[in-house]
């Protein structure tokens, strides 16, 4: 059965008044992200949900000129389907700003191979140094 939830998925940036119930959604799912408040955060989020509906799922960025940075996500547990649907849609949102590549620098660690996985699967390339790059 086709999870409603998921297709009617979208990703946008937080709004600022999203962000304490983003840090939030995101502190019970990634602390060490949660915590850092230098990031831009995305969320995959129902349009039609209310004001106080937590996102789906969220992605963090370093954002840059030509190249912004993916700091990491924060999914559900077991829910690696909304980490490359949040991934693909920040790919295609970023593609209206003037950055020219996503990267991503996983870690060689278990989670750090498995986070590699999944940014394969939403597009991503080997590039230089080890990391992981899409072009927008």
């Amino acid at each position: 059965m086709l999870d409603p939830v998921t297709a009617l998925l979208l990703v946008r940036r937080v709004p600022p008044g999203r962000l304490d119930l983003t840090r939030a959604t995101a502190l019970r799912w990634n602390d060490a992200l949660a915590r850092d408040a230098t990031l831009q955060w995305w969320e995959l989020v129902d349009p039609a949900a209310e004001d106080g509906h937590p996102a789906a799922a969220l992605a963090a960025v370093r954002p840059g000129d030509a190249a912004v940075r993916l700091a990491g996500l924060a999914i559900p547990p077991g829910r690696r389907d909304r980490a490359v649907q949040v991934l693909l849609a920040l790919v295609d949102a970023l593609r209206a700003t003037t950055a020219r590549t996503l990267e991503a620098a996983p870690s060689t660690d278990p989670l750090g191979l498995e986070l590699q996985d999944i940014l394969r699967e939403a597009g991503f390339r080997p590039g230089p140094d080890g990391r992981e790059v899409v072009e927008l």
